[in-house]
């Protein structure tokens, strides 16, 4: 039997491919793509079993592209959920001192995410945006020594460079959410959560919202995360993403989801899945 295939978002060494590396076993084949539609598109063409994606972070909020997918995609569903502990880190040449340092490369989220440590210890030294950090870890091993990046330590470790300072992220509370995708959802396990979408197709009406969350509150489901994305369809129109305990199984659960199906044309569970803890 042939392993089991990933998708991922690379190169190797990015956090997502940290993600990856940590949350598929060692006998299965990690397929790194470099842009994100064909990390999911891999999935719904069969080239591979699952796919492992961001889905939010603490500071940066949802990442719109995989939610957009969720809504549109019939066929894919949540299986899974990870929460990663981003810590950015400053790498640079072998004895290298930080007063010798002239540049400071990554993409430019990292370098948004360090903007207080580059301010207070490398006010002068130039900030370079790169398509990734891996990217920008490559390139300090490929440059002279007064260029360093900003990366993940397994960046550096694969790179065969030292970290000079490790947490340099201006909020240390920094983590991403992932989820893993497949064909299916994951079966109940006692500690679950669920994902939907739902909108009310512009049908406008006093008090629509309150009566489709109300049931929740009733039977005392925990809703953990509310957001609202334009359809695209016409202005106004609105699809509304839920998260909340539970597995779609539980009595409370089905009981909810139909009723809010006869207020709301569109309904998806995007899936139940284990409840994650974060891992560094």
């Amino acid at each position: 039997m042939s392993p089991k295939r990933i998708s991922h978002l690379g190169p190797e060494g990015t956090f997502t491919d940290q993600a990856c590396h940590v949350y598929a076993p060692a006998d299965w084949e990690r397929v790194g793509y470099p842009e994100m539609h064909q990390v999911v598109g891999a999935l719904v063409d069969g080239e591979v079993d699952e796919a492992i994606v961001p889905i939010e972070n603490s500071v940066g909020g949802a990442v719109i592209d995989i939610e957009d997918f969720l809504v549109r995609t019939s066929d894919i569903q949540i299986k899974g959920e990870m929460l990663l502990g981003i810590e950015q880190c400053l790498i640079a040449h072998p004895d290298v001192d930080m007063s010798e340092i002239k540049v400071v490369r990554s993409k430019p989220e990292a370098l948004s995410q360090c903007r207080e440590f580059l301010d207070a210890h490398l006010p002068e030294a130039a900030r370079v945006g790169t398509a990734s950090t891996v990217e920008a870890v490559y390139r300090v091993k490929a440059g002279t020594a007064d260029v360093s990046a900003i990366g993940p330590r397994r960046a550096a470790e694969l790179a065969g460079l030292p970290v000079i300072r490790s947490g340099i992220q201006d909020r240390q509370n920094n983590v991403t959410r992932f989820v893993i995708l497949g064909n299916s959802d994951h079966e109940a396990t006692g500690s679950d959560k669920t994902s939907i979408a739902f909108s009310f197709m512009n049908r406008d009406t006093p008090g629509q919202l309150y009566m489709a969350l109300e049931p929740f509150a009733r039977r005392n489901i925990n809703l953990t995360k509310i957001e609202s994305r334009p359809t695209g369809d016409e202005l106004g129109n609105y699809v509304f993403l839920l998260d909340f305990a539970g597995h779609r199984t539980d009595p409370e659960i089905s009981e909810t989801l139909d009723g809010l199906r006869e207020l709301a044309p569109l309904v998806k569970v995007l899936g139940s899945y284990p409840i994650a803890t974060e891992i560094h």
